[in-house]
C-alpha cells in the first residue's frame, strides 16, 4: 500500500483525535456529576427526586456537556472523511468544507465542555 497523499493530515488528526476523545469521555462522565454531587455531598436520601434541587446552571452544564460529546461526534466523523480525502480516495465534501466543519465542531466542542464546567462549579457552589 503507497503512503497516503497528506502524510501530515494523517499525522495531526490522530493527535487531534486524541484530545476529542479526552473530552468526549470527560462530558460523558461530567453528565452525572449534579445527580453524584446532591446524592453524595449534600446528602439526598436515595428515595427523594432530585428535580427540586437541581438549578438552572445544572441543566446549563448537562446541556453543555451533551453538546461537547455531540459535537465531538461530528468531528470524529468529520476526521474520517479528512483521513480518507488524505488518503486520495474521493469524498462527497471538499477538504475545504471539511477543514471549516473540524475546525467549527472542535472549537464548539471546546467552548460546550468549558461552559459545561462553568455551570458545574455555579451549580456546586450556589446548590
Amino acid at each position: 500500500m503507497s503512503p497516503p497523499r497528506d502524510q501530515w493530515k494523517v499525522e495531526v488528526g490522530d493527535r487531534l483525535c486524541a484530545l476529542v476523545d479526552l473530552v468526549i469521555g470527560l462530558s460523558t462522565a461530567a453528565l452525572v456529576l449534579p445527580a453524584v454531587f446532591l446524592r453524595t455531598f449534600l446528602a439526598v436520601p436515595e428515595g427523594k427526586s432530585l428535580l427540586e434541587f437541581l438549578r438552572p446552571s445544572a441543566y446549563v452544564a448537562v446541556g453543555s456537556f451533551s453538546l461537547s460529546v455531540l459535537f465531538g461526534l461530528i468531528y470524529r466523523y468529520t476526521m474520517a472523511k479528512w483521513v480518507k480525502d488524505a488518503w486520495g480516495q474521493h469524498v462527497a465534501l471538499s477538504g475545504t468544507t471539511l477543514e471549516s466543519i473540524l475546525n467549527w465542531s472542535f472549537w464548539v466542542m471546546a467552548l460546550s465542555f468549558i461552559v459545561g464546567i462553568a455551570g458545574f462549579l455555579v451549580f456546586a457552589a450556589v446548590g
